[in-house]
């Protein structure tokens, strides 16, 4: 019945701590309207809710007025849309365990278009930093639609760069969509809505918790095609993202770093178990599309001014921190005239101070 979705936007508001129970307890019962008009004792006849769940139900929609809920939310510009509705992304319903409903603000990714998630470490190192900003840059350039969670790091970066780069991007939060989180990302996620879309399968208001961001990796990787790790731990969240991708039966990739290096223990185990490593979004083009051509490369990278010196001494640095001996040596440029540049570099991005006296390559461009 044309009602019945205002009963399953308050069913889809239901606490998480039942979290895989929401769309089979409806089922079960019905119809969410059904669950709605149930006593106590009715609901604890369904497979699935005990007495604590039938209170916790009961307690919900005290107070609720259903349409009034329901027009708020569509006046709000929130989208809601319930599994069975054709605006829900096809490649998302077809996993096991797919939500009950999504919440969206601006648009799903399109299932008929390549999409990649990038993950990986919150606490990323420069080198973390330029390769995010790289991927997300050269996908956009191939027309891959960029998946992530918006966190802080590797996640938010490479979402940034596809953005910066034309491209679209599509974030999936562990809260409520009307919730910025991190706070710090607000600008990333006012233009995602714009060029791309944010969305969640909590309902609004739902405060991001422990417990609420594994369950919304399994819609990362669903959305996507391959799942590619920047820099992550052996025990991590980019991690669990993986063994989701791969019960989904998603490709997965990873940017090799040192084996030496923390952040590199996650990527070197699944590339050990036949993760692909890639140096370039060129090589994920060729994982996913076997009549990939690479003529239709039309990656944008920055092209900035930059005098001879500079030139000399950004073309020696590396995303792991030099010496400014090291890199004058390297560059033949004179120690002085050295710093100068170095100075310089860092007033443009293109090069960050790691501390006294060591210097990192910032961001990839085309310097002219």
């Amino acid at each position: 019945m044309e009602d019945d979705i205002k009963y399953d936007y308050w069913w889809a508001g239901m606490p998480r701590c039942y979290q895989g129970q929401v769309k089979h307890v409806a089922m079960d019962a019905g119809s969410t309207r059904r669950l709605y008009e149930m006593d106590k004792a009715e609901l604890m006849t369904i497979d699935g809710i005990g007495e604590k769940y039938a209170d916790d139900i009961i307690e919900k929609r005290k107070g609720w007025d259903i349409s009034g809920e329901y027009d708020k939310l569509v006046n709000s510009g929130i989208r809601f849309i319930p599994w069975y509705s054709s605006e829900y992304p096809q490649r998302l319903k077809a996993i096991k365990g797919h939500p009950f409903a999504l919440f969206c603000l601006g648009d799903f990714p399109d299932d008929n278009r390549l999409s990649v998630a990038v993950v990986g470490a919150r606490n990323c190192s420069q080198y973390g930093r330029m390769m995010a900003s790289k991927f997300g840059t050269e996908l956009a350039g191939y027309g891959v639609q960029v998946v992530s969670g918006m966190a802080y790091g590797i996640d938010g970066l490479a979402q940034e760069a596809a953005l910066n780069a034309g491209g679209t991007s599509y974030a999936v939060l562990g809260c409520g969509v009307n919730i910025c989180y991190p706070p710090s990302n607000r600008i990333l996620y006012e233009r995602l809505k714009e060029n791309g879309g944010i969305i969640s399968e909590y309902g609004l208001y739902s405060k991001p918790m422990a417990s609420l961001f594994p369950p919304r990796n399994r819609i990362i990787s669903a959305l996507s095609d391959l799942v590619l790790v920047i820099e992550a731990r052996e025990q991590s969240g980019s991690m669990i993202t993986v063994d989701m991708a791969l019960e989904q039966g998603r490709e997965v990739a990873i940017v090799p770093g040192r084996i030496t290096d923390p952040l590199s223990t996650g990527c070197m185990k699944l590339c050990k178990q036949g993760a692909y490593p890639v140096t370039s979004a060129e090589d994920i083009m060729y994982i996913l599309d076997e009549n990939f051509d690479n003529s239709k490369k039309s990656v944008i990278r920055s092209r900035v001014m930059l005098t001879e010196d500079e030139k000399r001494i950004y073309e020696v640095l590396e995303p792991y921190a030099k010496s400014i001996g090291e890199i004058t040596d390297e560059s033949s440029v004179s120690f002085r005239d050295g710093i100068a540049a170095l100075v310089e570099l860092c007033i443009k991005g293109l090069a960050a101070e790691t501390g006294k006296g060591y210097y990192v390559k910032a961001k990839d461009c085309v310097a002219v």
